[in-house]
């Protein structure tokens, strides 16, 4: 329905031209070489995509490993501890989804993928570790100290990947 006052009936309105130009057709050879750009671009995208996870997970687990220390310390509330924890372990999942979406098309690119996946339940493992650590501060098991030893080795597992896929 037009918004038109009722003094002007539709039928005297004056259609204006397009103040925009169409697009102008795909030149077929700029189709192609799209087209070949994401073909060869398919190989390197598991390890890419792996390699990212990686890092983001890499940062994840060293910035709650800081604020695990930082409780163990006494510098920091153990609700904010809580806060870098949660945050940590949503990262690492998000990283894991990503992983998991993939779809290898070559062993190699599977067993990159299965690599990746097991290293990051390792991660997500080591943070409900230091999570239970944190909420049992009493001294009762975990500790803290068990939290952050599981967190340390997720980060050198996390570290061995890292090698492992970029030498790929």
């Amino acid at each position: 329905m037009l918004n038109t006052p009722d003094s002007l009936p539709a039928a005297k309105i004056t259609p204006r031209a397009a103040a925009f130009r169409a697009r102008p057709a795909a030149r077929p050879a700029l189709v192609a070489l799209a087209a070949l750009a994401l073909l060869t671009g398919c190989s390197g995208g598991i390890a890419e995509s792996v390699s990212t996870a990686v890092k983001d997970s890499s940062s994840a687990v060293a910035t709650a490993r800081i604020a695990l220390r930082q409780d163990m310390d006494g510098k920091l509330t153990k609700a904010a501890t809580d806060t870098s924890l949660e945050d940590g372990l949503k990262e690492v999942e998000a990283s894991r989804n990503s992983v998991l979406k993939l779809s290898p098309a070559t062993q190699e690119e599977r067993v990159a993928q299965k690599q990746a996946l097991d290293v990051l339940d390792q991660c997500a493992a080591g943070f409900a570790t230091a999570r239970a650590a944190l909420a049992a501060n009493d001294g009762g098991s975990p500790a803290l100290s068990d939290g952050d030893k599981a967190l340390a080795d997720a980060q050198d597992a996390l570290k061995q990947l890292e090698g492992a896929v970029g030498s790929r």
